[in-house]
C-alpha cells in the first residue's frame, strides 16, 4: 500500500478499530446463552397478539397453541407462595421481555389463550402451560457466514483505496465497505451491556446511513450529470430520510426503556430501514442504468457495464430471497437469507473493478444475461411467495374444514406451473431485453445468426446447400430456388462457362439460361442479374453469383415471392451480402469433400500395405541411422520369439546373435554404421534364434528412402530358409535311401539264387528220407529256415520296389504280418509283447502294399520307441462299415496335449536328438490321405498312444483312388502344413 498521509492512516485506523470490534462482538455472541424462545411467531394487531405460525415440537405446540390463537396474557412462576399475577401482553417485545426476564430457558410459563371458532366466535380463554422452553434455534452459522461477506467487502475497500489514483473517490467507496462491514459482522449478542448497546445501535445505523451514500457514489461516478450539477442540493437532500431513521433509532436505544411509545416503533423501524434500503439500491441501479445509457465515451461506458452487472447481481437475489418474502408476510429461512446476503459482493467487487482497471471487453452478453436471470428467478420467488405461502394463508383462514392435503396439492400445482413457466418467461424476457439493448438491429442480427447457424450446422454438401435454402426462404419467402455448381468434369479453359444445378427447391428441372451462364462472371462478385423471361414466365429470375477469392463457387437462382411478387431492393441487398458468405460455405464444403475422399483414400492405401506386411512370411523390420528397430511385422516376431521390448526400444545389438551381427556389418561396410546405400544379401546364413532354436536365413539389407529421397535408415528382409534347407537333405538322404533300396535289391535277388538251391535239394533229402530218418528233423529245420530267409528276402524286396504305383486290392492281414517279422529284429531284447486280434477275415481293400506297410511300420516303430521299459502293442483290425480300421496301440509314455496337433508337421520330433528325423509321421499322413482314409489318435501321457488308419475296402471303390505326384527319388509322399511352426531342438 502506498502511504497518502492524513487519509492513509485515517483508513488503517479505521479498518484495525472496526476489525477488531468486529472480533470482540463475534467472541460475545459465541458465548452469550440464548433467550428463551416459545417457538410462536407472535403478529400484533388490533384483536391482540396473535399466532401467525408455531414450530413444530416446540413448547408452545406440546402445551396445545395453534395457528390463530390469541394470547392475552402470561403468568410466571416465581419462588413466593402467592399464585402468579397475570402479566397483559399486547406487543411482541412485551412477551420477549418476560421470557428473557422472568422464565429463561428451561422455565415454565403460563398462556392466557383466546381462542376462536371459524365463524370468528370466541370459544373463551385457556391455560396453555408451557414446560421447558427451549432457546431459540442458533443463527451463529448465519451470523458467520455474514462475517465472511463483510470482511470480503472491506478488503475489497481497502484494495481499491490502495490503487486508485483519485482519493476522494476511493475514500467513498472505502466508506461504503466499511459501513458494510459493521452492518455485517456486528450484531448484538442480547446481554444489552453499554457495549452491546453501541454495537446495536452502530449496526442499525450503518444499515441507515449506507444507502444514500452509496446513491451518492452512483449518482457522482465516474462522472457528476450534468443534471445533477445543477441541483447540488438533491445530493445532499438524500440524506434526510436517512438522518431522521438514525435520530429514531438512537432515541429508541437511549430511552426505550422509559417509553412504551418508542418500543412501539421497533417494527415501524424495521419496515422503514427496509423500505429505505430497497428504495435507496433501486434508485442506485436506475442512476447507473440512465448513466450507462446517456455516456458516449467508450471507456466510461464499459465501466458502467460493470457497476450495471454488479448491481443487478447483488440487488436481485437480495429482492428475491429477503425483501419479497418480507414484504408478503413470509419470514425469511437461514437459507434464504444466505441467498440473498452472498450475491451482494458482486456490488464491491463490480464497482471496484470499474474504479481501479477496466480491461476493454464486451460485457453486454453479461448485462442481458445476468438481467434476464435475475428478472425470471425474482418472477418465480414471487409466485411462490405470493401463490403459494399467501394461497395457503388464505385458504386456511377462509376455509377452515379443507383438509390440509388438498392446501398441498394446490401448492404443488402452483410450484409446478412456476417451473413450467419459467424457461419460456426467462426466454420471453431475454428478447425483450435484446431488443431494447439492440434496438433495430434486433431483426438482421436475429436473422444473421439464424443463417450463420445453418450453414454451420454441417459439412456435407447437400445437407448445407438445404439449410441454406430453407433459411433463403424463410428470410425473402421464396419457394423456388436452386444452386448450380461449375462442372467439375468440363476442361479448365472450356469457355463459356459450364454450369450443373447441384440444388433445387420448388422446380423440377432447372435450367440455366445461357445468356445468363455468359454473363454471370461480369456480374462481378457484389452484382447480380435479372432474367425479363424468367420474370414474365415465373421461373428463375434472379441470378446472384457467389465468389470467394476471385473465383466463381456458386450461382443462386432464385424465382418470385410466394406472393408471386418481385424481391424488394432490401432482398436483394440481403441476398448480396449473404453471396460471398456462401461462397466460403459451399467452397469449405466441397474442400472438406475432397480431404475426406483423400484421407479415406489415403487410410485404404495404409491399410493395404498393412495387410502386405503383415501378410507376407518375410520377416521385415527397419532400423534408423543409429541401429534402433523402428517397425517390424508379426513373421520377425515369431521368427525371432520377440518379447516386449524394453524401455528404451530395441537395437541391433540387444536383439541379433554377435556374430549374426558382425556378418551383416562386414556386408555393409564397418565405417558406415548402418547407412546402407545399395542392396545386400547373405545367403543361407545359420544363426540360432532367441531362444535357441537353429536358423536358417537369407538376409536382405536395403536402403530406406524417404519422402525426400533421402537415405534414412535400413529395410532388413530375413526370408526363412529352415525348413526348406531340412527338405532339400531330406530328400538327399531320400535318393541314397533309394540307392540303398536298389542295391538291397540286387543282394536279394543274389541271395534268392543260393536259397531256392538249398530248399530245392532239401525237399529231394526228405523225400528220400523216412520218418524214422535221425537226420529228417534237422532236414525239416533247414526247410523251415530256408522258407523263412525266403520270406524275409521277399519282404526286403517288396519294400525297396520303386516300380509302379498302381492301386489293387491288397489283403491287410498280409501285410500286418509281414510287418511284424521284419519288425522282429527290432523288437528283439524289447520286453515288448505284441498282440494280434483281426477280428476274422477282413475285407480287401484298394492300395499299394509297400507304402501302406510303410505305415504301419512307422507306427509300431514309435510305439517301440514309446515304451523303453517295455509293455504291449496291440495291433487290432476291425470292419466298420465300408471301411477298414486298424487300430495300432501301445502303453507307453504318451504324447502331452499341447503338442499332439503338431505330431503330423514335418520334422517335428519329440525323440531326443539323433532319434528322430520327425518325418516318419509325416509321411505316413500323406500315405493314408493318398489312399482315401483317414488317421486319427487318442493319447493319455502315462497310459498309452492308439493310432487309428481307417481305410476304404475294395468293393466300394468303383476305380483306384487318385494318386499324388510322388518324388522321382523316392515313393514317399510327405505333407506339408500351411503354416510351419518353428522346429524344437
Amino acid at each position: 500500500m502506498v502511504f497518502r498521509s492524513y487519509p492513509t492512516w485515517l483508513v488503517v485506523g479505521v479498518s484495525l478499530t472496526i476489525t477488531l470490534l468486529g472480533l470482540l462482538n463475534l467472541m460475545d455472541r459465541a458465548v452469550q446463552p440464548p433467550p428463551a424462545d416459545d417457538g410462536v411467531r407472535w403478529r400484533a394487531t388490533p384483536q391482540g397478539l396473535v399466532a401467525e405460525s408455531v414450530r413444530p415440537g416446540s413448547s408452545a405446540e406440546r402445551a396445545g397453541v395453534i395457528r390463530g390463537d390469541v394470547l392475552r396474557a402470561i403468568m410466571v412462576e416465581t419462588n413466593s407462595q402467592e399464585p402468579p399475577e397475570p402479566l397483559a401482553v399486547t406487543k411482541e417485545w412485551q412477551l420477549q421481555y418476560y421470557l428473557d426476564e422472568y422464565v429463561h430457558v428451561g422455565g415454565n410459563a403460563i398462556y392466557l389463550v383466546e381462542r376462536y371458532n371459524p365463524l370468528g366466535l370466541s370459544l373463551g380463554l385457556w391455560q396453555a402451560e408451557l414446560r421447558h422452553l427451549d432457546p431459540q434455534p442458533s443463527r451463529f452459522g448465519l451470523e458467520v457466514y455474514a462475517a465472511f461477506v463483510g470482511t470480503l467487502y472491506l478488503l475489497i475497500g481497502l484494495v481499491v483505496f490502495a490503487k486508485h489514483r483519485h482519493t476522494s473517490q476511493a475514500l467513498h467507496f472505502f466508506v461504503i465497505c466499511a459501513l458494510s462491514f459493521i452492518y455485517l459482522v456486528w450484531n448484538t449478542s442480547g446481554a444489552l451491556t453499554t457495549f452491546d448497546t453501541a454495537i446495536l445501535w452502530a449496526d442499525r445505523v450503518s444499515l441507515i446511513v449506507l444507502c444514500p451514500i452509496f446513491l451518492h457514489f452512483c449518482a457522482t461516478f465516474p462522472l457528476r450529470s450534468a443534471w445533477l450539477e445543477r441541483r447540488r442540493r438533491l445530493i445532499w437532500l438524500m440524506y434526510g430520510p436517512a438522518l431522521v431513521l438514525a435520530l429514531f433509532e438512537t432515541l429508541h436505544l437511549s430511552l426505550g426503556r422509559y417509553s412504551t411509545w418508542l418500543l412501539d416503533l421497533r417494527p415501524l423501524l424495521d419496515q422503514l430501514t427496509l423500505i429505505h434500503f430497497a428504495v435507496a439500491f433501486a434508485a442506485a441501479l436506475s442512476v447507473v442504468t440512465v448513466t450507462f445509457f446517456q455516456t458516449e465515451t467508450p471507456l466510461l461506458k464499459q465501466q458502467m457495464k460493470w457497476m450495471v452487472v454488479g448491481l443487478t447481481l447483488g440487488i436481485v437475489p437480495w429482492l428475491a430471497f429477503y425483501g419479497a418474502p418480507v414484504v408478503a408476510g413470509v419470514e425469511p429461512t437461514p437459507i434464504m437469507e444466505a441467498l440473498a446476503l452472498g450475491p451482494t459482493v458482486f456490488i464491491p467487487l463490480s464497482f471496484g473493478y470499474a474504479i481501479v482497471r477496466y480491461r476493454l471487453m464486451d460485457v453486454d452478453v453479461i448485462v442481458r444475461r445476468s438481467l434476464t436471470y435475475a428478472l425470471a428467478t425474482f418472477g418465480v420467488v414471487m409466485i411462490f411467495m405470493l401463490g403459494v405461502v399467501r394461497m395457503a394463508a388464505w385458504i386456511r383462514e377462509t376455509y377452515p374444514f379443507v383438509p390440509a392435503v388438498t392446501t398441498t396439492f394446490l401448492q404443488v400445482v402452483v410450484l409446478s406451473a412456476g417451473a413450467i413457466l419459467y424457461a419460456p418467461f426467462k426466454n420471453w424476457l431475454q428478447e425483450r431485453i435484446d431488443r431494447i439493448f439492440y434496438g433495430a438491429r434486433y431483426d438482421t442480427r436475429l436473422g444473421l445468426a439464424d443463417f450463420g447457424r445453418a450453414m454451420a450446422t454441417t459439412t456435407a454438401l447437400p445437407e448445407l446447400l438445404s439449410a441454406i435454402a430453407r433459411k433463403l426462404s424463410d428470410a425473402v419467402s421464396v419457394t423456388d430456388i436452386a444452386i448450380f455448381l461449375p462442372d467439375s468434369d468440363a476442361p479448365a479453359a472450356a469457355q463459356p462457362l459450364r454450369l450443373r444445378p447441384v440444388f433445387t427447391s420448388g422446380l423440377t428441372t432447372p435450367v440455366l439460361p445461357p445468356h445468363i451462364e455468359q454473363e454471370i462472371l461480369q456480374a462481378g462478385p457484389r452484382g447480380y442479374l435479372v432474367d425479363e423471361a424468367g420474370l414474365a414466365e415465373g421461373d428463375l429470375a434472379y441470378y446472384f453469383p457467389c465468389v470467394a477469392r476471385g473465383r466463381l463457387v456458386a450461382v443462386m437462382a432464385l424465382g418470385k415471392t410466394v406472393e408471386r411478387t418481385l424481391l424488394t431492393s432490401e432482398d436483394t441487398e440481403l441476398l448480396r451480402g449473404l453471396a460471398p458468405y456462401m461462397a466460403v460455405a459451399i467452397e469449405n464444403s466441397l474442400f472438406y469433400e475432397r480431404e475426406r475422399a483423400r484421407v479415406e483414400e489415403l487410410a485404404r492405401l495404409k491399410e493395404f500395405n498393412e495387410n502386405i506386411i503383415e501378410s507376407i512370411n518375410v520377416g521385415i523390420v527397419v532400423i534408423d541411422c543409429q541401429g534402433r528397430l523402428t517397425t517390424w511385422n508379426s513373421t520377425f516376431e515369431k521368427l525371432f520369439a520377440l518379447p516386449p521390448p524394453p524401455p528404451e526400444g530395441w537395437t541391433m545389438e540387444l536383439l541379433f546373435d554377435p556374430d549374426l551381427l558382425r556378418m551383416m556389418r562386414g556386408v555393409i561396410g564397418h565405417d558406415a554404421g548402418w547407412q546402407i546405400t545399395d542392396a545386400r544379401t547373405i545367403y543361407r546364413c545359420r544363426t540360432q534364434g532367441r531362444n535357441g532354436q537353429a536358423l536358417v536365413l537369407n538376409i536382405t539389407l536395403l536402403p530406406l528412402q524417404t519422402r525426400a529421397l533421402a537415405a534414412g535408415g535400413a529395410l532388413i528382409c530375413f526370408e526363412d530358409m529352415t525348413i526348406r534347407v531340412r527338405l532339400e537333405e531330406q530328400l538327399r538322404e531320400a535318393d541314397k535311401l533309394s540307392s540303398i533300396g536298389l542295391l538291397a535289391a540286387g543282394v536279394a535277388h543274389e541271395v534268392n539264387t543260393p536259397l531256392a538251391g538249398i530248399s530245392s535239394y532239401t525237399q529231394m533229402l526228405l523225400a528220400e528220407c523216412s520218418d524214422q530218418d535221425p537226420r529228417r528233423p534237422i532236414l525239416e529245420k533247414i526247410r523251415r529256415q530256408t522258407l523263412r530267409a525266403s520270406d524275409i528276402v521277399n519282404n526286403l524286396l517288396n519294400f525297396s520296389r520303386t516300380g509302379n504305383s498302381t492301386f489293387a486290392p491288397v489283403d491287410l492281414a498280409t501285410i500286418l504280418d509281414d510287418t511284424i517279422q521284419l519288425l522282429e529284429t527290432h523288437l528283439r531284447g524289447t520286453a515288448i509283447e505284441i498282440k494280434k486280434d483281426y477280428g476274422g477275415a477282413l475285407p480287401p481293400v484298394w492300395g499299394q502294399a509297400s507304402k501302406l506297410q510303410q505305415v504301419f511300420m512307422n507306427l509300431m516303430l514309435n510305439a517301440r520307441d514309446a515304451m523303453p521299459h517295455g509293455g504291449i502293442l496291440t495291433i487290432t483290425a476291425t470292419v466298420q462299415g465300408n471301411a477298414v480300421t486298424i487300430a495300432v496301440s501301445d502303453t507307453g509314455i504318451g504324447i502331452p496335449p499341447e503338442v499332439i496337433h503338431r505330431i503330423y508337421d514335418p520334422f517335428f520330433t519329440t525323440k531326443e536328438v539323433g532319434h528322430g528325423t520327425g518325418l516318419g509321421l509325416a509321411v505316413s499322413y500323406g500315405i493314408v490321405q493318398e489312399h482315401g482314409g483317414h488317421v486319427f489318435v487318442e493319447s493319455t501321457p502315462g497310459q498309452g498312444t492308439t493310432f487309428r488308419v481307417k481305410l476304404p475296402v475294395a468293393a466300394t471303390q468303383t476305380s483306384p483312388p487318385p494318386l499324388a505326384a510322388t518324388a522321382e527319388a523316392a515313393s514317399v509322399a510327405v505333407r506339408v502344413p500351411a503354416e510351419v511352426t518353428p522346429l524344437p531342438r
